[in-house]
Parts: C-alpha cells; structure tokens; sequence
C-alpha cells in the first residue's frame, strides 16, 4: 500500500480545507488508461472500489489501478511559502 510522510499528509490537510471539501474529503488519485499517468484532485468520498489510506487526519482514495501501481510507493511533499510539490519515492 502507498505510504505517506507526514509532509505529504500536512499537504493533503491542507488542500482539502481550502478547496471546502467536506470533512470526509480527500485527494483521489487515478490512472488514465489511455496516456497510462496519475492524477490527483480533490474528492468529498472515496467511491465504492477505492483503496483508503489516511495518515494523520489526511485522506487519500486510490482507484484500484493506481492502488496497484503506487503499491510499494512513499508520497511525499515539499512545502514552501512560496510552493509545494508532491513526489513519489520507491
């Protein structure tokens, strides 16, 4: 299952509350069959075959083909005043 750092998880918080998902909410992560990338946005549940993994109050829902591809994976963030950047580790 992903893992995620306490940073990543700051992040996550963060984005949630500001973008006025509920409190349940979260960051769904997808893969796009077509062009075979990830994507992330925001989400007020998981949907019925999602993984969940929280850590530290953050929520992230994973479609089942990105909990199969981030199997093994750290998410990481890096935050500053003036950006933050998520980052996947092995």
């Amino acid at each position: 299952m992903l893992k995620i750092t306490s940073e990543a998880a700051c992040l996550t918080r963060r984005l949630v509350r500001e973008g006025s998902s509920p409190r349940q909410g979260g960051l769904r992560i997808v893969l796009n069959p077509v062009t075979d990338s990830l994507s992330m946005g925001l989400a007020p549940a998981p949907e019925p075959a999602d993984a969940v993994v929280a850590q530290d109050g953050a929520m992230l829902f994973l479609s089942q083909p990105a909990a199969q591809r981030l199997e093994n994976l750290t998410l990481r963030a890096e935050i500053s005043t003036t950006k933050s950047v998520f980052f996947l580790d092995p």
